[in-house]
């Protein structure tokens, strides 16, 4: 009979190292294979779009030292959406990883607003997809589960004291 190894892995570089034969490995890399595709997509269209902003916003600025008139609006409302836009790239990495359901459910909810989300209304679908997982129950149990291997791995005050 051949021998099992055990195999001990990471679910990322700052979480502590779980058996890969356990449950809840499984439940883990489960749950971050669903939630990557919304999360690399809000990603990967904040940061596109965020691009763009800064092509106007850099534009609006130059504009302005010439001399020609630019509507405040254009700056303000590209600066609002260029913060919203790293905020739903924030997020998204953060649900990603499993770092932080809060985070991620921001950018959801951030990616549903029109003309906050990128592309006007692209990111609108992904902004739902990201929402009705995030509301599911593994997927919840996944980033508690998460978050205790986080606090696990923290170093114990007593032991920094030394």
């Amino acid at each position: 009979v051949p021998r099992q190894r055990k195999m001990v892995v990471a679910v990322n570089a700052q979480e502590p190292l779980i058996s890969a034969q356990s449950e809840e490995y499984d439940l883990l890399v489960a749950v971050k294979k669903r939630l990557a595709r919304p999360a690399t997509a809000l990603i990967a269209m904040s940061s596109i779009q965020s691009v763009f902003v800064v092509i106007v916003l850099v534009s609006a600025i130059a504009m302005r030292i010439r001399g020609d008139a630019v509507h405040p609006s254009v700056l303000y409302g590209n600066a609002i959406q260029g913060v919203c836009l790293v905020v739903i790239a924030i997020g998204a990495a953060k649900m990603g990883y499993l770092e932080s359901i809060a985070m991620g459910r921001v950018a959801a909810f951030m990616a549903c607003i029109p003309f906050v989300t990128p592309f006007t209304v692209v990111g609108i679908p992904f902004g739902i997809w990201a929402m009705r997982l995030l509301k599911q129950p593994d997927v919840l149990a996944a980033f508690e589960s998460a978050a205790c291997l986080r606090r696990q791995a923290e170093p114990s005050n007593a032991a920094d004291s030394r």
